[in-house]
């Protein structure tokens, strides 16, 4: 029994050990969005919607209507997007660019698994679904 005991711990130990791992640097990819939280558009037009992480906390991205910019904070699991600025061009695109861009700034919180990052808002809610690019 003591030695069933030893071994149990033993593989205890060696799995927390594993599973506590660095968390992925998001800010190494690029990332296409795969869905927005209560914004009606279809796989083609999420399709062209990127994020991309720069130097010094600088993000910026594709949306529908014009390419964006700002800045963002991430670590470990938690996420901060400042207010994101974009050059207000007039197009049919305009709800699903202001979904995406609001849902950016309303997250808090992300999680990656694979190629797939997700961000969450403050209660727990999806906003944004990403698939790497790079």
């Amino acid at each position: 029994m003591k030695l069933f005991n030893a071994l149990m711990g033993m593989a205890l130990i060696s799995l927390s050990l594993f599973s506590c791992g660095e968390p992925e640097d998001i800010g190494k990819y690029d990332w296409k969005v795969r869905s927005i939280n209560g914004a009606p558009a279809t796989k083609e037009q999420l399709a062209k919607l990127t994020l991309e992480f720069g130097e010094g906390q600088e993000v910026s991205g594709q949306a529908p209507c014009d390419q964006f910019r700002g800045k963002a904070v991430y670590n470990k699991d938690k996420v901060k997007f400042s207010t994101l600025y974009t050059d207000t061009q007039a197009c049919e695109g305009k709800i699903i660019q202001n979904a995406y861009l609001s849902s950016l700034e309303n997250s808090e919180k992300y999680t990656t698994t694979a190629d797939r990052m997700v961000f969450y808002d403050g209660d727990g809610n999806i906003t944004v679904e990403f698939q790497q690019i790079n």
